[in-house]
Formats: structure tokens, sequence, C-alpha cells
């Protein structure tokens, strides 16, 4: 017997910033259908924009894919864009050293989510992939 396949969102907006809110609305909506409190939906929403703020400055153009994968303990969103990509792997800033203006986004990210993953590709843009767990 197969498992069920989990309910999936697709969302496809323009590499802009004036459509940012949406992305932003529809994942508050996702996560308040899925029962969420108003903290984790709120660290929801500023980690989507946040991920699609850097797709906007990195990408520059085309598209931005959100994808939400609502499963029974979590949300799994997904961020791509098809800019030129980036060596995640790369050193990052330091908690001791000064953030370099405008270069905390995944540094958010990461302080919201409970799993964060990046896979950039110079030929196939980046993918931010964010899961948000149910508080026990």
């Amino acid at each position: 017997m197969t498992s069920p396949v989990p309910p999936t969102i697709a969302l496809r907006i323009p590499c802009s910033p004036e459509y940012v809110s949406v992305a932003r609305l529809t994942i508050s909506a996702v996560a308040s259908r899925m029962n969420f409190g108003i903290d984790d939906i709120d660290d929801l929403k500023l980690a989507v924009g946040e991920a699609c703020a850097n797709a906007i400055e990195h990408a520059a153009e085309g598209d931005i894919d959100i994808i939400c994968t609502m499963e029974p303990d979590q949300l799994v969103l997904s961020v791509k864009d098809c800019g030129i990509g980036f060596d995640p792997s790369a050193p990052r800033v330091e908690p001791a050293e000064e953030p370099p203006v405008g270069g905390l986004g995944l540094i958010i990210i990461q302080a919201l989510m409970d799993d964060v993953q990046i896979h950039s590709d110079p030929q196939r843009g980046t993918e931010v992939r964010m899961v948000k767990r149910f508080q026990k």
C-alpha cells in the first residue's frame, strides 16, 4: 500500500519586490490552515520573505517558484530562483563578526526555521528548502 501524497501548493511569482507580499500571504494562509500558532506563522512569513528577497537580489530576473508541502507534522517550503547560484559551503559571517549590510537573510532564515538546506547550481539557480515543525 502506498502512502498518500501530502497536499502541495505551488506558487510562481515574478522576480520583483512587489510580489513578495503575495508569497507571504500565501504562506500565512497555508500555515493557518494547518493550525500553526501566530508566532510560527510570523516566522514562516519572515523566512519566506527573506528567501524571496535573496532570490530577487541575486537572480534579478525570471520567476521565483515557491512550493509548500503540508506534511502531518511539519510544513516544508522551497523557494527556488533561476539565478547564477553561489557556493553554499563558502564561509559565512561568524557571530562575533560585524555582519555585512543586507547579508542577514540566510542567518535569519536559519534562526527561524527548524531545518534549512541550500542547493545552488550556476546553471539551475538556487533553492532554499525550509522546514517548520509543529511545536509539541
